[in-house]
């Protein structure tokens, strides 16, 4: 494992490794060679943003950390990386469920497994084809959505070592959860799959506001009753046919303050968001210029100036809610599947 680029960045004394985010993430990707048959994406369904950047290593944070920093980070990244090899390795494709039906009692219990183990929220989705990444695939079209809280305090210095730590630890404590999660399903005679918590198959902010979990703000981030945007969001794969699945969000209402805050758009130390969506071509919607957004992430670990400057991350979601009055010239975007 310590051969991998990824980790051996996090080592002492190790500063000619330069991490590789989309590296990393084509290596579990390639387990799905293991299957005969997936869910394919739609034909216009877009690529998965990138992580990488073509900066020199000199310029990437991660790649330049002091040995005290690596250090620190060091028991959150082995975590992290071993809870998702061991995710990677349920995706062999030898597994053969025996149930596809669960009643509400199972699903209380997988429920309370999971905010036991700290999960915020869950809450399920069937998943639309175009929310597949091109050139991906898929176990099953049922998923649990799950989201995991970041500590405020450790954003009010982002950009910074320690609101990186922060998402760090939100990324390992998500990997862990969803892994135990999928294992449990498995247990019980249901198909299982975790999704790779840094970044993945699916798209998980707009498959979270599709299951009702929140809304995603101008920043392209969450937003949710529990904490804001200070979440991470993963979901787990399951054959499971009757979940619960809802077909209203009554959080919605964000984007409208989005439309009128502007937070996030003039705090960007990149101007990487729009101040109005734009569509992307392929029915979706876009607020991020994702190159500009790149190179401040990776000069700046993981920037996150927008999730810190975000007033649901510090004044609350049920706050905000209490006293916006709506914005009737706001534009009005809505994901299709819950227009109808």
């Amino acid at each position: 494992m310590f051969k991998s680029p990824m980790i051996r960045s996090f080592l002492p004394g190790k500063k000619q490794y330069t991490p590789s985010m989309d590296g990393m993430l084509e290596v579990f990707d390639s387990a799905l060679g293991n299957f005969d048959t997936l869910i394919e994406p739609d034909e216009a369904s877009p690529p998965r943003t990138p992580f990488d950047s073509d900066l020199p290593p000199e310029k990437l944070s991660m790649a330049n950390m002091t040995a005290r920093q690596r250090m620190q980070v060091l028991p959150i990244m082995l975590p992290l990386l071993r809870a998702m090899f061991r995710g990677k390795r349920l995706y062999d494709g030898t597994f053969t469920p025996t149930r596809e039906e669960a009643d509400p009692a199972f699903l209380r219990r997988l429920e309370t497994m999971a905010q036991n183990a700290g999960v915020s929220a869950v809450k399920y989705v069937r998943i639309p084809r175009h929310t597949i990444f091109a050139g991906k695939g898929i176990p099953h079209e049922y998923a649990i959505i799950i989201t995991v809280e970041m500590a405020q305090e450790h954003w009010t210095t982002a950009p910074s070592f320690e609101a990186f730590k922060e998402v760090a630890r939100g990324y390992r404590d998500m990997a862990v959860i969803s892994y135990r999660l999928a294992r449990f399903l498995r247990r019980n005679g249901y198909a299982g799959y975790p999704g790779t918590s840094m970044g993945g198959l699916t798209d998980y902010t707009y498959l979270a506001e599709l299951a009702g979990l929140g809304a995603a703000g101008y920043h392209g981030m969450l937003i949710s009753p529990q904490g804001g945007t200070r979440q991470r969001i993963n979901v787990i794969y399951t054959n499971i046919t009757n979940l619960p699945v809802e077909t209203v969000n009554e959080h919605l209402w964000v984007r409208d303050f989005c439309a009128k805050c502007g937070k996030c758009v003039r705090a960007c130390p990149v101007d990487a968001i729009f101040d109005q969506p734009r569509e992307r071509g392929d029915g979706g919607w876009q607020t991020i210029d994702y190159d500009a957004c790149r190179y401040a992430f990776a000069q700046n670990f993981g920037c996150g100036v927008c999730l810190a400057v975000c007033p649901f991350s510090q004044i609350g979601y049920d706050a905000i809610k209490a006293r916006f009055k709506g914005n009737p010239d706001a534009p009005r975007i809505r994901i299709p599947e819950l227009a109808l």
